[in-house]
């Protein structure tokens, strides 16, 4: 009895020896190969698989819970062997910490599972040519040479203080800036399948961050997209941006004569974005946006055209309808706010006009239901409804609504509207430049027009109220010196071609028709104002539809096919 007693103890104390020694006989081969093994759980992926890894300092610490990683100063960088058409990483970051790893899941199942993971002061910087360029292999990966984790998975991450810089390849121009991005989350899951699917992020409980800065070249490097102060939180699903800007780094003039054919300058500015009601999970797992509301506030945005510049005739602007059916990003934003904003529309006449011509809208509100691309969501309502308050020329009160359908084939729409009362020499901005023509006085007192349009032609209803409505001609200089010809012209034009009033003092109001082609090459902007034009200018002239159909069918030289 007495041996069997010194057996169970000595048994005990073995197996106690064992428990307790295991994890210092691990420390110790963890400690002395850790740069192979924490380079190798590295490189091993093919992300990073033609790279070399260093580290200052590396800390291991096993026991049966899991295993706490300390490493210091880690330096990622190209290897000299890689490839011209390959992506190249240089990684550096301060501090990275983990604990509760799982070497079971690491060495059976080929997966990172840890229980807490925190990066420090990380700055990444990557070389790349063109995405459409880049060398993806498309036979199967080397499982031997590169094995991508089935999983990664954290409960708690952290990532402080990360900046990130891409440039291209071949001209060393910067194409990516972002600035101190931290974030916080929680329940952080990466697997092989989200990698293979191109749509798809990560899956995560929670998570919440902030980017100082980020900064986008595109455009042959020549605009530039800045977002500062970024947040999102999934916890309230909630998105914001303090500033959003796009800006050219060349002005309009330069910019545009640069360009074989006529193309817009575009800018944006000191434009505050916020997001309510996003699915984060929708997007982070498949890689669809969902939105209940966007709310963009401040927007100034400016556009300039060269029209002396030729148009490119091939180009086929796309609608409403076509330009969501192309986005590969799936997209439902179920209201779009636009509040305070402000837009200029600037033209340079293709002629010898001494500046360009200009108008503006300020005080410019928006509400746009329904952007929607989202097969099932469009299912019950393809409507979009658009409807926009604004001034003209920070006088004239704005109201136009629209209504069109995202599942038409031919684009149907339904576009509706009101100018308040306005000084007409306000508009003379934009006039002379254009036309050559100076309005000497006049009020519009109201403008109402109701169009039903496609992407083929347009027709409706514009009734324009004016009075004491007085023009006069300009000189070929268009300077306002009135010879005797340029003075029969604007006696013939005020008394005969155009009436002063509508209604005339006798009450009879002239109605206006509005009928109008697409000219395919241009923008669903254009076709709207060439829509109403047509109403203003049928008032004017007394043209009726079948007049307006013979003269847009003749200035087409032919015609055209039927309409869907």
């Amino acid at each position: 009895m007495k041996k069997l007693l010194i057996w169970v103890i000595a048994l005990l104390l073995l197996i106690l020896l064992v428990f307790k020694g295991l994890p210092v006989l691990v420390n110790l081969y963890l400690n002395e190969n850790a740069d192979r093994i924490v380079s190798n759980m590295i490189t091993r992926t093919s992300g990073f698989g033609d790279h070399e890894i260093t580290f200052g300092e590396i800390k291991l610490d096993y026991n049966y819970s899991g295993t706490y990683l300390q490493l210091e100063d880690i330096q990622i960088t190209p290897a000299d062997n890689i490839s011209e058409n390959q992506l190249k990483v240089t990684l550096s970051a301060k501090q990275v910490r983990v604990s509760g790893f799982r070497w079971k899941d690491f060495l059976m199942e080929n997966s990172i599972v840890v229980d807490s993971a925190t990066i420090d002061n990380i700055t990444i910087k990557t070389l790349s040519p063109a995405l459409d360029s880049m060398h993806f292999s498309e036979s199967k990966p080397n499982r031997k040479a590169h094995r991508d984790y089935k999983i990664i998975s954290v409960k708690h991450f952290g990532l402080n203080h990360l900046s990130v810089e891409n440039r291209d390849s071949y001209s060393d121009s910067l194409r990516l800036e972002l600035f101190d991005l931290s974030v916080g989350a929680s329940g952080f899951r990466l697997t092989e399948e989200y990698i293979q699917n191109k749509e798809a992020l990560f899956d995560v409980d929670m998570i919440q961050g902030t980017i100082s800065k980020a900064n986008l070249h595109f455009d042959e490097y020549r605009q530039m997209v800045i977002v500062d102060s970024l947040a999102f939180n999934t916890e309230d699903n909630t998105l914001g941006i303090g500033n959003f800007s796009l800006i050219h780094k060349l002005d309009r003039y330069t910019y545009t004569g640069l360009q074989d054919k006529r193309m817009s300058w575009i800018e944006i500015g000191d434009t505050k974005l916020k997001v309510r009601g996003m699915d984060f999970n929708s997007y982070f797992r498949n890689g669809t946006v969902e939105i209940d509301s966007l709310i963009a506030s401040n927007l100034k945005l400016s556009v300039f055209t060269d029209k002396r510049k030729s148009e490119d005739l091939s180009k086929r602007p796309p609608m409403f309808h076509e330009s969501l059916n192309k986005l590969e990003q799936v997209l439902h934003i179920k209201n779009t706010l636009l509040r305070n904003g402000y837009l200029r529309i600037e033209e340079r006449a293709d002629n010898n006009a001494p500046q360009s011509g200009a108008l503006f809208f300020t005080e410019l509100n928006a509400h746009i239901k329904n952007i929607s691309n989202h097969k099932e969501m469009m299912a019950g309502n393809s409507q979009l409804v658009m409807n926009v308050k604004a001034k003209l020329m920070d006088i004239g009160p704005v109201d136009l609504s629209m209504d069109y359908d995202l599942a038409s084939e031919n684009g149907t729409f339904k576009l509706k509207g009101t100018l308040g009362k306005m000084p007409l020499r306000t508009l003379n901005n934009m006039i002379e430049p254009e036309a050559k023509i100076s309005l000497k006085s006049g009020v519009i007192n109201r403008l109402d027009f109701n169009i039903i349009a496609n992407d083929y032609e347009g027709s409706g209803e514009a009734i324009v109220r004016y009075e004491d409505l007085e023009l006069e001609l300009l000189n070929k200089d268009f300077g306002k010196d009135q010879n005797v010809f340029r003075k029969i012209g604007s006696f013939l034009a005020n008394k005969v071609v155009i009436k002063s009033n509508n209604p005339n003092k006798r009450g009879d109001l002239k109605k206006g028709t509005v009928y109008y082609l697409r000219e395919p090459h241009k923008s669903i902007y254009n076709y709207w104002w060439k829509l109403i034009f047509s109403g203003l200018k049928s008032t004017l002239t007394g043209e009726d539809l079948e007049e307006m159909k013979k003269k847009e069918l003749e200035n087409r030289n032919g015609t055209p096919k039927k309409a869907k």
